[in-house]
C-alpha cells in the first residue's frame, strides 16, 4: 500500500490548518506528503486525498472536481464548516471520512490513524443519521413484501456486475473502464435496476442488494 497523501488546498483557505497542522501530522505517521490547489496534481500511488472543503456551494466544488480526479485513492474531507448534510452527502458517496474547523489536532490525529486502518472517520450522529436511512428503506421494503405475493426481481449479470463495482466505491467512470464500457452505458443499467428495484438512489440500491444478493455483489 503506497505511503503518499495529497492536500488539495482551497485557492482561498479560511485557515492554514492544511498546511500548518494535517501536514505535520501526515508525516508523523510516515506519510510522505504533497500540496496543490488542482487535482490533476494528484499523483499515481496517492493512498489519501484529503480536500479542503470550506467553500460556499462545496458540494458541487467537490463534485466538479471528482470528475477529474484520476487517480484511484481514499478521499477525505477537511476544514469542513458544521454542515451535517454535506458529511452525509459524503458518506452515502463512499468518502472515507470528514473533518471540521473545530477539530483540534488530537482529533485529527485520531481520525488519520483510524483512516489508516481503512476505517472510517465520522461523528456518530452522522453514522446514525445514515444509518436511520437505510433501515428505514428496510422497514419500507419488508412492509412491501408483507403487501402479497410479488414477483422476484431479476438483475442481468451486467446489473449485477456494476452493483458490484459500486458497493466497492467505483464511480460510473471507473465502471466503465473496468467492464469495458461507455460511461452512458453504465447510467443505463442502472437506471434499469433502480426501476425493478424501484429505488430511488444508490444507497437505496446497496442496501437493496445486501438484503437480497449479497453473495452475488461480493
Amino acid at each position: 500500500m503506497s505511503s503518499t497523501a495529497f492536500l488539495l488546498l482551497d485557492k482561498e483557505p479560511v485557515n492554514t490548518i492544511g498546511i500548518n497542522v494535517l501536514q505535520p501530522l501526515l508525516k508523523t505517521q510516515g506519510l510522505d506528503v504533497t500540496t496543490g490547489t488542482d487535482i490533476s496534481e494528484v499523483p499515481e500511488g496517492t493512498r489519501l486525498l484529503f480536500i479542503e472543503t470550506a467553500v460556499n456551494d462545496s458540494w458541487g466544488k467537490l463534485k466538479e472536481q471528482l470528475v477529474n480526479l484520476k487517480v484511484k485513492c481514499d478521499i477525505v474531507l477537511f476544514n469542513l464548516d458544521e454542515n451535517p448534510e454535506l458529511a452525509n452527502r459524503a458518506l452515502l458517496s463512499g468518502i472515507r471520512g470528514v473533518f471540521y474547523t473545530t477539530d483540534n489536532a488530537d482529533v485529527l490525529m485520531k481520525g488519520i490513524r483510524l483512516l489508516l486502518e481503512d476505517q472510517l472517520w465520522y461523528r456518530r450522529d452522522v453514522m446514525c443519521n445514515v444509518l436511520n436511512r437505510m433501515l428505514q428503506f428496510n422497514k419500507d421494503a419488508l412492509h412491501k413484501l408483507t403487501e402479497g405475493d410479488i414477483e422476484p426481481i431479476k438483475l442481468t449479470k451486467r446489473e449485477k456486475a456494476i452493483i458490484a463495482l459500486m458497493s466497492k466505491g467505483a464511480k460510473n467512470k471507473e465502471i466503465a473502464e473496468e467492464l469495458n464500457i461507455s460511461p452512458h452505458t453504465v447510467k443505463t443499467h442502472l437506471y434499469s435496476a433502480f426501476r425493478k428495484t424501484k429505488c430511488r438512489n444508490r444507497i437505496e440500491l446497496l442496501s437493496w442488494a445486501q438484503q437480497n444478493i449479497p453473495d452475488e455483489i461480493r
